[in-house]
């Protein structure tokens, strides 16, 4: 599958070209998959195995969830906090 781009001595010819061509959109093809594969293994959620488990990881995302959300209003309250303050005359 490897095909050797010819030396400079040799001659570029339609075929060769067509050829390398097909061999590298079957390489990009396969590291296309084979990059897809590692990402879903490494985004997929964990497999549980009891009951248990399975109710703690969903506690937990809850709780993820909940502290993004506190944490996001705490910012856009220090941002309006920051923009709306007038000052004061004298």
């Amino acid at each position: 599958m490897n095909q050797q781009l010819p030396t400079p001595h040799e001659v570029y010819t339609i075929e060769s070209i067509t050829n390398l061509r097909k061999a590298k959109q079957e390489e990009l093809r396969r590291s296309r998959q084979r990059m897809q594969s590692i990402t879903e293994n490494l985004f997929a959620p964990q497999q549980s195995k009891n009951k248990m488990e399975n109710l703690l990881q969903h506690v937990n995302a809850g709780i993820a969830a909940y502290d993004g959300i506190r944490t996001g209003m705490m910012v856009l309250n220090r941002i309006r906090a920051f923009f709306g303050k007038k000052k004061k005359r004298s």
